[in-house]
C-alpha cells in the first residue's frame, strides 16, 4: 500500500482518481488547491504526489517547485502532473516533475505509472 496525495480542483476528476487508487488498495489524501497540496505533502508524507496543472492559489508548477525546494521533503518523492492540456516537458523538468498523466488516461496507464514510481508499494493488494 502506498500513501498518495491527489491534488485537483475538479471534483469529478478527483472522484475518478480516488476510486481507481483506492480500488488498488492505496491510501489517498485529497487537496483541492496548490496550498493544500504543499501543506499535505509536509504533514502527510506521501509516497507519491499527483498534481493538477491548473489549480487555485498555487498552480501545479508553483506547488511542485515549493515541494522540491523544501528541505523536509525527499528529493526522490515522485511528483506526477495530471493534465487535460498539452504539457511543456521542459517546464515539467525545470520544476522537478517526475512524470505526467493525461486526465483522459486509461486505468492501465495509471497502474503502470504507480509500478514505475513506487515499485513494490504499487501492488497493495
Amino acid at each position: 500500500m502506498a500513501r498518495i496525495l491527489l491534488a485537483d480542483d475538479d471534483a469529478a476528476s478527483l472522484e475518478v482518481m480516488v476510486l481507481a487508487l483506492e480500488s488498488e488498495g492505496h491510501e489517498v489524501v485529497q487537496a483541492s488547491n496548490g496550498q493544500e497540496a504543499y501543506e499535505y505533502t509536509l504533514s502527510y508524507r506521501p509516497d507519491l504526489v499527483f498534481l493538477d496543472v491548473m489549480m487555485p492559489i498555487f498552480d501545479g508548477y508553483e506547488t511542485c517547485e515549493m515541494i522540491r525546494n523544501d528541505p523536509e521533503v525527499s528529493e526522490t518523492l515522485p511528483i506526477i502532473f495530471l493534465t487535460s492540456v498539452e504539457v511543456d516537458k521542459k517546464k515539467l523538468e525545470k520544476v522537478g516533475a517526475s512524470d505526467f498523466l493525461p486526465k483522459r488516461h486509461v486505468i492501465t496507464q495509471l497502474r503502470d505509472l504507480l509500478v514505475e514510481h513506487l515499485g513494490p508499494k504499487a501492488n497493495a493488494r
